[in-house]
């Protein structure tokens, strides 16, 4: 399995580097061979701290640094321009931001999940492809649905971490509604409808609550009949986060687990399953076709 790694600090800084490596490859310099010229002006880095720039590893970034790297790639002045202007977002230490409410409100639980970054990724992303294999997307959950499903998940938490991770839950769509151009492509494992979470009454609610917003504008669902039958997604839920092409090149894969969750962003690793992601969304049925589903389950739930 590729190596699992908490998200970078700032999706910005993940760009300064990429710019920052495309720069050195086209100057021919080595990482050890810049780092060895930086050590020659007094700045203290080696290979291994240069590599951690330019993957994004690292979530403060020396600008006296950067500034000599430009000026060995003896980068263009639109280069400098926008390798500092990604830099300036994580200019402040995480330690000493001011974190926002939610954060204030959750901080113990957003850490102990490493969940904390991929709100900031999420909220930036104008696209978000999501495939969910046995429960309703978090993003499109109602929030009975929602706190049902998290105490399932989550049987260890006493109710008022229930309560807190129901009100990130419901920050999070509050924060997709309120996007300009965002758009949100669901797809959902056939099983999830037949798996009652709370009651008939809750999932009859949070059905009918899909089918709404399987109307919205910015909003595509489809559902992968449980028909298919052996497919990739088996191997558990996902997103793949797209990013304006100006703050963030590549995209990023998310995966939650049971204790944490971890990030894919090398190339092969967000390729692998975007094709599955294709694969599926190609074998689901079309949102017309899922609406009139959505429709029919909701009939079976009515008493």
């Amino acid at each position: 399995m590729p190596e699992q790694k908490q998200a970078p600090g700032s999706v910005a800084l993940g760009e300064a580097g990429r710019r920052l490596e495309r720069l050195r490859l086209r100057g021919g310099f080595t990482l050890v061979a810049a780092a060895s010229r930086c050590q020659e002006q007094g700045l203290r880095t080696d290979a291994s701290a240069l590599s951690r720039i330019e993957n994004g590893r690292r979530r403060t970034v020396p600008r006296d640094l950067v500034t000599a790297l430009l000026d060995l790639y003896q980068a263009s002045e639109r280069d400098r321009t926008e390798v500092m202007e990604f830099l300036a977002p994580a200019a402040t230490s995480p330690g000493r931001r001011q974190r926002p409410p939610l954060w204030r409100r959750h901080g113990e639980l957003l850490e102990a999940m490493k969940f904390g970054n991929f709100l900031e990724l999420e909220a930036q992303a104008t696209l978000l492809r999501n495939f969910e294999l046995a429960v309703i997307p978090g993003l499109l959950q109602t929030a009975e649905y929602a706190r049902h499903a998290i105490t399932a998940f989550r049987p260890d938490l006493a109710s008022e971490k229930i309560d807190g991770l129901c009100d990130v839950r419901l920050h999070r769509q509050r924060t997709l509604a309120d996007g300009a151009a965002r758009e949100l492509h669901a797809l959902i494992d056939g099983s999830a409808l037949h798996r009652t979470i709370g009651s008939p009454a809750v999932m009859r609610e949070q059905l009918e609550h899909l089918l709404a917003a399987s109307e919205a504008p910015a909003t595509t669902i489809r559902i992968l009949p449980t028909t298919v039958g052996g497919h990739p997604g088996l191997a558990g839920p996902f997103v793949i986060m797209t990013f304006p092409e100006a703050t963030h090149a590549r995209d990023i894969v998310w995966i939650e687990t049971l204790s944490t969750s971890v990030y894919l962003d090398q190339e092969t690793e967000v390729a692998r399953y975007t094709d599955a992601f294709t694969h599926l969304w190609n074998r689901a049925l079309d949102p017309a076709h899922t609406r009139n589903h959505l429709k029919e389950q909701i009939q079976e739930l009515h008493p």
